[in-house]
């Protein structure tokens, strides 16, 4: 008889769409040509990832032109904060400072961290208050004359709080209007796109960061909004791809996939539908793990919390063996980010909520509209 396996880790990666690896077979079959080349052969593979841009920034409400290719979202939040420290750093000639969270994925934290730690930054790192959740005043009174970038991330990837975003953007715009220096905003959007409104107007964002892999899209490709006078230094040095911002042969048949998997996503209503559905299966899931007391919740309730999120620490078992366990029952699943599985050490997020037990496993369960358990609704 066949083990029945229950993927919930889809927070690190989902499955590809059929539809989008159909798309992407299509493109490659008949567009193989570099988009650099100026043969056609080359323009028909330029148009095509540019009909995607155009696409992917509808999505965004945002200018075709605004939205730059990258390997995914590791390389754009890396492009959006080094990039605006290093711009800073070459024109203005004095150390910024950054604000940002401890609520950020690795991308953000980390590189905050290495550039503090190098002497290149000042830095100020918000902690949430016990339920995972920061205010827009927390972050605004960090402000300082040398304030050059504000990174927060829209949806925790490890224990799914929604951070206000719309109201940090409306905050720090009435705070520019009365600067002459402007201090910029971005937000790492990832797990954000499947049930948030991420028009980038509303938003109040100068940069966003988004990726392919967490929506059914293929991996090793995502993006960045940079919206129009945004200053950036490259990353990299090479060829004039991307508007002189990423260098390199753009990945065309990724480009294909990740615009075809935010066509999939529809529209906003679309994705507000799907969150009903999958927040009705996170509450049999919670009610079920809280009557453990051995269990205790990651992150806040409600409409605060991401519907496909659950965050639990248990005690008396540590965590690579709770995920062995489940694993060999037939349930993929994670302690958080999968960028840093196999530490030993609680992450930086659960550390932050004053939870960090070493004798307490976290796990981290992820939903999807795809799920058995969603599907069964």
């Amino acid at each position: 008889m066949k083990n029945t396996r229950h993927y919930l880790d889809n927070s690190a990666t989902t499955s590809l769409d059929a539809r989008v690896i159909f798309a992407m077979h299509q493109f490659e079959k008949k567009y193989y040509g570099n988009p650099s080349s100026i043969h056609r052969e080359g323009q028909e593979a330029r148009a095509r990832i540019d009909f995607a841009r155009a696409s992917i920034a509808q999505f965004f409400g945002a200018k075709s032109q605004e939205i730059i290719y990258t390997s995914g979202a590791t390389e754009s939040n890396n492009l959006a904060i080094q990039g605006v420290v290093d711009y800073h750093l070459r024109h203005k000639k004095t150390r910024p400072h950054i604000i940002t969270t401890e609520l950020e994925h690795h991308s953000v934290y980390n590189v905050v961290k290495q550039l503090k730690a190098r002497g290149a930054v000042e830095a100020t790192f918000v902690k949430p208050n016990r339920n995972g959740l920061i205010t827009p005043d927390k972050i605004l009174k960090n402000v300082r004359t040398n304030t050059v970038l504000i990174s927060v991330i829209f949806v925790s990837n490890e224990i799914g709080s929604v951070l206000p975003i719309r109201e940090i953007g409306k905050l720090l715009t009435i705070h520019n209007s009365q600067l002459k220096s402007k201090v910029l905003f971005h937000t790492d959007a990832v797990q954000a796109v499947k049930f948030y409104n991420c028009n980038v107007d509303k938003l109040g964002v100068d940069l966003l960061t988004f990726s392919a892999h967490k929506i059914h899209g293929p991996k090793g490709i995502g993006g960045l909004f940079v919206k129009t006078g945004t200053k950036l230094e490259a990353l990299m040095h090479g060829g004039s791809q991307e508007y002189d911002l990423r260098p390199g042969t753009q990945n065309t048949i990724g480009i294909i996939g990740m615009a075809k998997a935010y066509e999939l996503l529809g529209s906003l209503d679309d994705r507000q539908k799907n969150a009903e559905k999958i927040k009705k299966i996170q509450k049999l899931f919670l009610t079920s793990l809280l009557k453990n007391n051995r269990v205790i919740l990651n992150g806040p309730t409600g409409d605060d919390r991401a519907p496909d999120n659950l965050s639990v620490s248990i005690k008396g078992i540590d965590s690579d063996t709770l995920i062995a366990k489940l694993d060999l029952a037939g349930i993929a699943a994670s302690t958080g980010s999968a960028c840093v599985s196999g530490s030993t050490e609680p992450s930086h997020v659960i550390k932050a909520l004053g939870k960090p037990d070493r004798r307490a496993a976290v796990l981290r369960l992820s939903l999807d509209i795809d799920s058995k358990f969603v599907k069964i609704l």
